[in-house]
């Protein structure tokens, strides 16, 4: 069967048993519509609790070892303002590693899997991304959130499993709130050896992050890494708001062992947006000097080349003329990628300006004028147009 007719499984298939079990429990349980879902994911799991077993007994010294002596680069911003595309640049610089999918996928033992298994996970995962149409491969980098769900309960994304609670996922693992000093320990631990095995896995080399819940916890990044980097993107907030929404009901019907209704999915793609972007402000002015570059994804759209430029230049990032050739690369090889595209509808628009009012006057956005607007995912064979002509002939 092609790739791209795939049927992606649960991003989440890989979590221990007992972390399953225990979201299971504090969730009520799954309807009988769903047992299915569950056998699919706890049957492959608990047959991977020997490779779990071998990967701590192997390689849990050395991994307790690493020290992260290179300050992570995060990229920061609301799901779908173009976070990945800022990463997928970022990682064209060779000084720079990353969390990839194998990792993401198999946070407990890809140490043990790198080479049979990684070849299986690369056979048999899709072509494409199901909301954005962006390629998917075992090394592309991913949020690291991912192998946060992959090893505990202690990520938002299992608010894909269980939306009816989403709000409540977000406010815990995106936002921190509520969450006990004994909880928050917990959630570093789990963090923390993410990092450390992926720093393991490149050598030392220094890690670009890219999880949108890190854009609701600065001060906790903060205290694990006070001389951090962060690049904050942005993204016409109506635009966002119906790419969030399509995510929702691409992505959450594949993860979920609740119903629930499409307006309730609107309504927490809208809190999502609302809680991010109003997180950021209150905590932006904590990010030191020198610390902290922001900018719009349609000016990296446009003007990729010099935006990165001068995000380097503000981070006192080096490395800036290697990372060129790389990016350069990359962004040829966009050519010809077609976004999806919605309308932005009136109560798009409403809804939006009711409750986004305040991040609107921040940045300066306006509805799109257009009819339509290009709303997931990264630049189109225009972006090699525009980047020609900001830095001259290819």
């Amino acid at each position: 069967m092609p790739g791209k007719d795939k049927v992606l499984p649960h991003s989440s298939t890989m979590a221990p048993p007992g972390t399953w079990l225990r979201l299971l429990w504090e969730n009520g349980g799954a309807p009988p519509a769903y047992w299915g879902k569950v056998a699919r994911i706890l049957i492959p799991t608990t047959l991977a609790a020997p490779l779990r077993i071998f990967e701590r007994l192997r390689w849990g010294g050395a991994v307790a070892r690493v020290e992260i002596d290179k300050p992570p680069v995060f990229v920061l911003g609301v799901a779908r303002s173009g976070t990945t595309h800022l990463l997928n640049l970022m990682s064209q610089d060779p000084q720079y590693a990353w969390i990839s999918t194998f990792h993401a996928a198999v946070p407990t033992f890809f140490l043990t899997g790198r080479g049979r298994l990684k070849r299986l996970m690369a056979g048999l995962a899709p072509a494409t991304r199901p909301m954005d149409n962006m390629k998917v491969s075992m090394d592309m980098p991913v949020e690291e959130d991912l192998a946060v769900a992959n090893s505990s309960p202690f990520s938002s994304l299992h608010a894909l499993s269980f939306p009816q609670r989403g709000e409540w996922y977000f406010n815990r693992y995106c936002f921190m709130r509520g969450l006990s000093a004994r909880e928050l320990k917990q959630w570093e631990r789990v963090y923390m050896e993410v990092l450390r095995k992926a720093t393991l896995d490149a050598g030392g080399r220094r890690l670009v992050l890219k999880s949108p819940a890190n854009t609701g916890r600065i001060p906790h990044l903060l205290r694990l890494f006070p001389d951090a980097r962060f690049i904050h993107i942005v993204r016409n907030p109506y635009v966002v708001y119906e790419s969030l929404v399509h995510m929702f009901r691409s992505v959450i019907p594949m993860h979920q062992l609740h119903s629930i209704t499409e307006r309730a999915l609107d309504d927490l793609a809208l809190f999502l947006l609302r809680e991010t972007l109003q997180q950021y402000l209150k905590d932006r002015a904590s990010i030191p000097k020198g610390q902290l570059a922001e900018l719009r994804f349609e000016d990296l759209e446009r003007n990729p080349l010099s935006e990165l430029e001068a995000v380097y230049a503000t981070l006192d990032l080096p490395g800036w003329e290697a990372a060129r050739v790389g990016i350069e690369s990359y962004l040829d090889g966009l050519a010809g990628y077609q976004k999806n595209r919605y309308a932005i509808d009136p109560r798009t628009i409403e809804r939006v300006q009711r409750e986004c009012r305040f991040a609107l006057d921040t940045w300066e956005y306006l509805p799109p004028d257009r009819p339509s607007a290009a709303v997931s995912g990264t630049s189109t064979g225009a972006v090699a147009a525009s980047r020609r002509r900001s830095c001259g002939p290819a």
